[in-house]
């Protein structure tokens, strides 16, 4: 388990500028997806899509999507956002489990 964490953890250091850009956009669609509210905090966008990228990274990894998408070298973009949006999903969803808006 750690090991894959540190995997998911070094691939996003490795694309730390698709990773800043994706983390923003899939937070922002994540938590408003969640919780439609009319006001947001970028900040919180930001955090919530970092650990979406995380999770979703991690989740590519634990499930052996890695050989498969490395297949696909002009989709890996699409796949990134895809996983952080999916991660940002679950965390927008914790988050608003402990704290509705």
């Amino acid at each position: 388990m750690t090991e894959i964490a540190e995997a998911a953890f070094q691939y996003l250091q490795e694309n730390l500028l698709s990773t800043l850009l994706i983390a923003f956009v899939a937070g922002f669609g994540g938590i408003k997806t969640v919780a439609f509210a009319k006001k947001g905090n970028p900040v919180l966008f930001f955090i919530v899509g970092l650990l979406g990228a995380f999770v979703g990274q991690f989740a590519i990894r634990y499930l052996g999507l890695e050989e498969i998408l490395d297949q696909l070298p002009s989709f890996r973009l699409f796949f990134d956002f895809l996983a952080a949006y999916a991660g940002s999903f679950v965390i927008a969803a914790l988050l608003n489990f402990v704290k509705p808006q």
